[in-house]
């Protein structure tokens, strides 16, 4: 019968400890989880939205339309308001952010201006009241109750007041929304209003041409982030 030498015995046992060890070890190091799911999370967008109101009439809003743009607000002047020279005709005009999104500014531009025949005139004089020489436009800022408190078109401080050209300027100069004029340095917060009077007038020293003559064009307000 053979006999397992001490120094075997040691080895042996010393073998079946490292055994034994690798397998508690790979007990005691097992990885452990703990987790907690946000379930239901959303993100979603504000709105930047305008609301144009000509004199008492209905809100016009800019989210009828995919682009969020609406061409079919009403007119501030219609063919009923006949201007005569050095005459101003004037209308009130609320423009509000309907949105959720603080609009840090509110420009305008003219995109349009065209001559036409005044409806009934017996015969146009044949000059163009959107170029030099033409109407003349201003817009002041007013409170709720259009009291004017100061001029933002043509100029942005103190009292408005008719310069020459100045349709043809916004019509040749500021006629797209990369060319706007700001309305002062006012933005518009959600829900709140801004109130202006806009002006017209042909010039005391008109030329006969401008009988008979009307002044078709297109006034933007535009709000931006």
């Amino acid at each position: 019968m053979s006999r397992i030498s001490p120094f075997k015995k040691v080895l042996l046992s010393a073998m079946v400890i490292g055994g034994l060890s690798f397998f508690t070890l790979a007990n005691t190091f097992a990885v452990l989880n703990s987790e907690g799911s946000n379930t239901g999370s959303t993100i979603a967008s504000g709105t930047l939205t305008i609301g144009n109101t000509v004199g008492a009439g209905t809100s016009c809003f800019s989210y009828t339309s995919a682009t969020n743009s609406n061409a079919s607000c009403d007119a501030l002047f219609s063919s009923a308001s006949l201007a005569y020279p050095g005459t101003p005709v004037t209308v009130h005009v609320t423009i509000q952010n309907a949105g959720t999104i603080k609009a840090s500014a509110l420009s305008i531009y003219m995109p349009s201006c065209t001559a036409t025949a005044s409806p009934g005139a017996p015969t146009p004089g044949g000059g163009n009241p959107c170029s030099t020489g033409g109407a003349m436009m201003y817009i002041s800022e007013s409170n709720s109750t259009f009291t004017t408190n100061s001029c933002v078109f043509p100029t942005s401080s103190g009292t408005c007041s008719f310069i020459a050209n100045t349709v043809n300027a916004l019509a040749t100069t500021r006629n797209d929304a990369n060319h706007m004029f700001t309305l002062g340095t006012t933005g518009l917060a959600p829900g709140a209003s801004r109130y202006f009077i806009v002006a017209m007038q042909l010039p005391s020293t008109a030329a006969n041409t401008l009988q008979g003559e009307e002044a078709l064009f297109k006034l933007t307000w535009n709000l931006s982030q």
